[in-house]
Order: structure tokens, then sequence, then C-alpha cells
């Protein structure tokens, strides 16, 4: 079973937004944390957590559950951004 078109849509607006938030936060994240031996692990594991409880939402609005390929069809997904989000700390 596929992601439906429009779950996939609502995720990856979702990470879209988060990276452009990060983007404009970056100066601060720089600050804000400065032992963090790897800030952009730490912003990816804050981005798709939130991108994963907008995939599980939008299937509970459907009222189904993601099969456990959903999930990993979601991993597929979100991992395309992971060199995006590397970018903003090198």
């Amino acid at each position: 079973m596929a992601i439906p078109d429009d779950v996939q849509e609502y995720v990856e607006k979702n990470v879209k937004l988060m990276i452009s938030q990060t983007e404009t936060y970056l100066p601060f994240i720089k600050i804000a944390f400065p032992y963090s031996q790897n800030l952009a692990d730490g912003v990816y594991n804050l981005i798709i957590g939130s991108a994963l409880s907008v995939f599980v939402n939008q299937y509970a609005m459907r009222m189904k559950y993601p099969s456990a390929e959903d999930f990993a069809e979601f991993g597929r997904l979100t991992f395309k951004y992971r060199e995006q989000i590397d970018k903003f700390f090198k």
C-alpha cells in the first residue's frame, strides 16, 4: 500500500516549512546550542519527528492505520531532506 498522495503532500509541506524555519533561525540555533556535537542530527530528528506526527494524524483523520510498509515509505520520503539540513551546518 502506497502512502496516499494527499498525505504525502501534507508531510512534504510540513518538512519544507520546518526547513525554511530552520534556515531563518540558524544563527540562534548555533548560538543556543554551542556544545552540541552534531546540530544537523538534532534538527533533522526534530523536523522528522514533527513530520511523523503529521503523517500519523493524516491517517487517523481517515480512521486508518499506517502499515509497516507505509512507515518504511515515510522514511524514504523524508530521508531525501537529510542532505539539505546537513548543508546548514557545514
